[in-house]
């Protein structure tokens, strides 16, 4: 029986991130995804045009009808839009915290061309309510300047935020330094072990949209598999990076990676 994982977002009308991209992250991996949305977005492969909040009596209408059916082992949340929404899941979380549940974060605070999504209130609110019950971080260099005020522009600052960030509660951090300049990708995952950093060989592709959400669909699904927080993130880096290179262009921007690429072979 498929492990249920519950995703908390955005819709993504051009269904390259987002729940839709949790959606298929999860499916290719065996799990099953439960949703509950938090807004509704005018995307494409290009921008985020706008962004339509869905109302917090509704989100907390969902997470409700959800809990009292399903029996997800793992909660991830992607774009959560305003501090009343993040208040709601915070309230969510406190009331729950003694199923055992891991929880999984996706701190989605800027879009692709650098709008911003979270305003700063939310992002407090983010820190204050939500990454006190994470097991899992997972923010790029973009977020991780948000959430820690540093300036990253290397391999050693990676490390400091990631290690600022575990003092906020979170139980394992994971810094993508996919926008550092370099030659690779380099990610940077810090817990109470210490810090490792891990890279791979860059490949060029804008078959990218979507890879921060299919990174932390995958570890949250691997973890409710039973994995361990450290061999779910390898396992979740070795899936997107097939994702990015067996992906096709869509679109004329930066199109989604290929989530069924493992499925199709």
């Amino acid at each position: 029986m498929p492990q249920e994982i519950l995703c908390i977002g955005m819709s993504d009308s051009s269904a390259g991130t987002g729940i839709q991209a949790d959606i298929k992250t999860i499916q290719a991996l065996g799990g099953y995804a439960a949703t509950v949305i938090t807004a509704v977005s005018v995307q494409n492969t290009v921008d985020v045009f706008d962004v339509f909040p869905i109302p917090k009596s509704v989100v907390h209408a969902q997470l409700n009808a959800v809990m009292d059916d399903l029996k997800p082992r793992v909660i991830k949340t992607g774009m959560l839009v305003n501090e009343d929404i993040i208040n709601v899941i915070g309230d969510f979380l406190d009331h729950h915290k003694n199923l055992g549940l891991h929880y999984v974060v996706d701190p989605v605070i800027t879009g692709r061309v650098g709008k911003t999504l979270l305003d700063k209130p939310a992002r407090d609110a983010l820190k204050r309510r939500l990454l006190i019950h994470a097991d899992f971080l997972t923010p790029n260099i973009i977020e991780a300047e948000s959430l820690t005020g540093l300036a990253i522009r290397d391999v050693d600052a990676m490390k400091h935020a990631a290690e600022i960030l575990m003092t906020l509660g979170v139980k394992n951090v994971v810094v993508k330094g996919g926008g550092l300049v370099s030659d690779k990708i380099i990610n940077v995952l810090a817990n109470e072990k210490g810090v490792e950093v891990f890279e791979q060989p860059r490949f060029d592709s804008r078959a990218t949209h979507g890879a921060g959400t299919t990174l932390s669909s995958a570890i949250a699904c691997l973890m409710g598999q039973g994995h361990a927080p450290r061999e779910a993130f390898i396992q979740a880096q070795d899936f997107l990076r097939g994702a990015i290179e067996a992906a096709e262009i869509i679109g004329s921007g930066f199109g989604p990676v290929n989530h069924a690429y493992k499925m199709r072979a």
